[in-house]
């Protein structure tokens, strides 16, 4: 990656259904092609915090992080432990009209919710559904939420969450 280009924090997050058989996903405009939902994170917000804002701000649905971190530190008023992302990214974002070219460092979130009704609610949204595994793969999306859902294709029951953990 490169050094001298100007990098932004951004959050999102895989919401994958209480069943873990669909993934919300998002047609987004500027872009025209499917995502997770996500954005930029804001000054003074925690990144897992952030994902959530993001998520309902685009979609309407209340979702949960799942932590991934396998060390949980429930310390003192000096220190203790957030929430850990699924996995960070590095991004690059082309160049758009005045917006120069930068990167987007995402921290991008395992999450759950209800498979209730999506609402589309920002205007860079143009769509928003529930995907199964399968259509997910079918979509034209970026490799990386590929690589996601070939990892979750047949796993619904293996995958031990408890207490928003995963074991």
């Amino acid at each position: 990656m490169r050094s001298d280009i100007e990098k932004h924090f951004a959050v999102s997050g895989f919401v994958m259904n209480r069943e873990r058989t669909k993934l919300l996903m998002v047609f987004h405009k500027k872009l025209n092609i499917w995502v997770i939902p996500g954005g930029h994170l804001e000054d003074n917000e925690y990144p897992a915090d952030g994902a959530i804002r993001e998520i309902f701000e685009e979609t309407g649905i209340n979702a949960t992080v799942i932590n991934s971190s396998k060390f949980e530190f429930n310390g003192n008023e000096k220190e203790s432990s957030i929430a850990t992302p699924y996995v960070m990214l590095s991004e690059f974002i082309p160049k758009k009209g005045e917006k120069p070219a930068h990167v987007h460092m995402d921290f991008i979130f395992l999450c759950m919710a209800d498979e209730e009704s999506p609402k589309k609610r920002e205007t860079e949204v143009v769509d928003v559904k529930w995907m199964t595994w399968e259509e997910v793969l079918k979509s034209d999306t970026f490799e990386s939420i590929k690589e996601f859902a070939r990892k979750r294709v047949g796993k619904n029951e293996r995958t031990q969450i408890r207490n928003n953990t995963i074991l």
